[in-house]
This record gives C-alpha cells, sequence and structure tokens, in this order.
C-alpha cells in the first residue's frame, strides 16, 4: 500500500524537523508552502505551493492520485508573544485549520493529527496539574495566540464528531535543535542567554519540551492516537534562573545570580516591545505576554500521552545542550 504525508508548516522548527523524520523513514512527503518559499522546504519531500487560509490554492496539496492512504499532519501556524493584535493570526490558525480539515474530509484524508497548543488548554491555578479538555472556548485563555489555537482546537473537535479521523496533540514551549529559521521564541531567547545579551534572570519559568519528542508525539498519536481525542506533549517545568544557569554552565561562565521581580520586569516589557519594535526587531523577545506567560501556572501533565501513546521526554538538560 503506497502511503503519502501531507505536511503544513514545514519550514517552521517543528514541522522541518517532522518532515525529517518521515523521510528518514522512507515515507512519501509532501508539504505546503507559501508561494516563492519553495527553495525553504525540506530536501527531499515534493513542495506545492498554498496558503492555508486560501482554501482555493490548497486543491493540488489533497491531490491523492496515485495513492492509497494519506495522512495530514497540519502544524502550520502563526506564534505571537505580541501585544498588537494581528488578523492573521486567527486567519492561519483558525480559518486555515479550518479549511485543511474540510477538504481532508472532502478527499477522504483516512488520518490527520493537528497539532494544537497547551496555550488552548484553559489556565488552572498554581499548585494544580493541567490535563487535556474535551471542549474548548476562546473566551477561556488569555492571548491573541491562545484565543486562535483554542478556537481551531475546537474546530478540529468538531470535525472529528462529523465522522473525520482526526487527533489533537498540545506542545509545550518547543526547543531543540534544528531551527533553521531561527523565528523559534524560546531558541532566539537561549541564544540570547548564550551570548549575554540576556544577563540575568526573572521570577517565573515554564513547562519546555523537545522538538524531536515532539515529532515523536506526533507520529505515535498518529499511529496509535484515538478520533477526538486530546494527548498533552508536555516536556520538564523550568524556572527562568535555571534555565539561564544551564545555558551560562554550557558555554562555561558562572550565571548572574540577579533574578529580576516580576513586579519589574512586567513594567518594563511594554517599553522593551516598543524599543524593540522602534529598532526594526518584528519578534521581541520581552513583551507583556511573555511574561504573563512565565508567571502561570506551567505545570502540565503528559500522563495520557505516556500511557496511550507510549511518549518519553528526554532529560531537559540535553535539550537545551543540543538546542546550543
Amino acid at each position: 500500500m503506497k502511503k503519502l504525508y501531507l505536511v503544513t508548516g514545514a519550514t517552521g522548527h517543528l514541522g522541518t524537523c517532522l518532515t525529517a523524520e518521515l523521510l528518514r523513514r522512507g515515507e512519501h512527503v509532501r508539504v505546503l508552502v507559501r508561494p516563492g518559499r519553495k527553495a525553504l522546504a525540506p530536501h527531499g519531500a515534493q513542495a506545492v505551493d498554498g496558503d492555508v487560509a486560501r482554501e482555493e490554492t490548497l486543491a493540488p496539496f489533497f491531490d491523492r492520485t496515485g495513492f492509497d492512504s494519506v495522512t495530514l499532519l497540519h502544524c502550520a501556524a502563526l506564534v505571537t508573544i505580541a501585544s498588537r493584535e494581528d488578523r492573521r493570526v486567527w486567519d492561519v490558525n483558525v480559518n486555515g485549520t479550518e479549511n485543511v480539515m474540510r477538504l481532508a474530509r472532502q478527499a477522504g484524508v483516512e488520518r490527520v493529527v493537528y497539532v494544537s497548543s497547551v496555550h488552548a488548554i484553559p489556565e488552572r491555578p498554581h499548585g494544580e496539574t493541567i490535563c487535556e479538555v474535551n471542549d474548548f472556548s476562546p473566551h477561556l485563555v488569555h492571548g491573541q495566540y491562545a484565543r486562535s489555537k483554542a478556537a481551531a482546537a475546537q474546530r478540529a473537535l468538531d470535525h472529528a464528531r462529523e465522522g473525520l479521523n482526526v487527533s489533537i496533540v498540545h506542545p509545550s514551549g518547543i526547543i531543540g535543535p534544528g531551527d533553521h529559521s531561527r523565528r523559534n521564541h524560546m531558541v532566539r531567547t537561549i541564544q540570547a542567554m548564550a551570548s549575554g545579551r540576556i544577563p540575568v534572570s526573572m521570577e517565573g519559568g515554564y513547562d519546555f519540551v523537545d522538538v524531536r519528542d515532539v515529532v515523536d508525539g506526533i507520529l505515535a498519536c498518529e499511529e496509535r492516537g484515538r478520533a477526538g481525542e486530546c494527548y498533552i506533549l508536555s516536556g520538564h517545568y523550568v524556572k527562568v534562573r535555571e534555565l539561564l544557569s544551564a545555558v551560562c554552565r554550557i558555554k562555561g561562565r558562572r550565571a548572574s545570580r540577579l533574578e529580576l521581580p516580576h513586579g519589574l520586569v512586567r513594567r518594563i516589557a511594554p517599553i522593551a516591545e516598543r524599543l524593540s519594535l522602534l529598532t526594526g526587531d518584528r519578534a521581541p523577545l520581552l513583551t507583556p505576554y511573555s511574561v504573563y506567560t512565565l508567571h502561570t501556572n506551567g505545570r502540565f501533565s503528559h500522563e495520557k500521552a505516556s500511557q496511550f501513546l507510549g511518549y518519553r521526554p528526554r532529560a531537559i538538560a540535553e535539550s537545551i545542550r543540543d538546542t546550543l
């Protein structure tokens, strides 16, 4: 039986690593790239022009001629921590997800895995562990990215309830090697720590997961996940000061003991974001939303993924080392 994998978002950090793993396994892979960006497509994959937000461009991507079975791995998303609302975030993350789910049903795609985010899951008070939920609402989460991922996850679940064989995975903050585009916010943060541009830490932390573990989790979900079910692919909760110390240790220098209090960083963040934009940096590292996230409950459970998918995240020290 000849099988085809369709991958959206294949030029991003996760999509690049996912496509590379599929190609390593000898699979047939077709990736969707925005017009004029075929040169960025992973070598060895068939690249097709298209835009998930424009349904009329997607027919060639879903053409299954010559293949007995088709699996869609939907990774495409606009990730943002910016304060300014951007209509493209909703267009890509929500409308784009609706488009590919609807066309997957029309094309008779046998299996779909939608890559959501832990940000789509409603927050819980500190001290409680966050697990999977059965429904999503943009009104229960904070920030434009989280709202868009919650709305998109609900669209995916609605299609599952209408017969599409789709499961959802929720990665936490992705780090790890392979970010050739240098667009991953956390990878850029680790790089800034390594270069000394972030010399001190701040209060707070989050859950970080290795991109290679997320790839393994997606492919395990494709094989063993159940339609309409969600699986958290988290890693390890790390405080900012622990992350900075680990980076400095790998670089052979001592980390500063100075830790900026949350209240101070919260006041600095809007100014830092504006200054970054004024200097031409369209992807600032410090924004009010990034500070907010680092102070929320980041305790996510991957017990369900471990039990049903065999998911096992590697040690965080290995991920930090390999990121660098």
